[in-house]
């Protein structure tokens, strides 16, 4: 495992991070997505894949990101999983279905990953490897892929924010107020709701405030937003 980390480390892209792992593990195709801002969902994300330009293509024009099953359920469990676990929709399984038409495989694992700013990524490897052999090889390799997705998405974030525009680092109390005060709750809501004193919410709120660089807590929140921190 030390030598797929340091090639992914010394990568120069996720591209090139996608490109190791499958001459790695021999996965056939792999897709890394970055959500600035989960909230948004996959309409407008940072993604790298090497899936088929035809099939990238069907799926784009097709808003499959939508009802894709494996999307929609990484955002909504966040923990990793194989595709067999998982019950399509009826509403999803044309994408399964366009998927096999257009040669990829169905066997599958996925990575989600959601860090304290609240920005997630999805590692997704896809193998056209039979059914007993995959279920053998992920047993193996499966906490291999979790620590991996994690180093992808630390270098998603440096290509994301290449401008040199870095986020503050906020900590998780500090996001959780902002995101309240963004959906219009009060100092005493917020301090309800988190369970916390209402002059500890003003000292997280002005903390936030701060880090941000801004005058007024409206000002902090419009930024955050910008960021995409909430």
């Amino acid at each position: 495992m030390q030598e797929v980390l340091q090639k992914i480390l010394m990568a120069s892209s996720v591209d090139s991070c996608l490109e190791v792992l499958e001459s790695h593990y021999g996965f056939d195709y792999s897709t890394f997505h970055f959500l600035s801002n989960v909230k948004a969902g996959c309409d407008n994300p940072f993604v790298r894949t090497t899936y088929p330009e035809k099939w990238v293509s069907h799926y784009l024009l097709n808003n499959y990101a939508a009802i894709d099953p494996i999307v929609m359920h990484s955002v909504n469990s966040r923990k990793p999983f194989d595709w067999s676990e998982i019950k399509p929709e009826p509403k999803s399984l044309v994408v399964l279905e366009k998927a096999a038409e257009y040669g990829l495989g169905s066997n599958g694992f996925t990575c989600p990953y959601l860090d304290t700013l609240g920005r997630a990524s999805i590692l997704s490897v896809n193998s056209k490897m039979p059914k007993d052999e995959w279920a053998a090889f992920m047993a193996e390799k499966a906490d291999e892929l979790i620590f991996i997705s994690q180093d992808l998405h630390i270098k998603a974030l440096s290509e994301v924010y290449s401008d040199g525009v870095k986020p503050p680092l906020l900590s998780p109390r500090e996001y959780e107020c902002l995101q309240w005060t963004a959906a219009g709750k009060t100092y005493s809501e917020i301090s309800i709701i988190l369970g916390l004193s209402e002059h500890t919410v003003r000292s997280y709120l002005k903390v936030a405030r701060l880090k941000l660089d801004s005058v007024s807590l409206a000002q902090a929140v419009a930024k955050a937003g910008n960021m995409g921190l909430i």
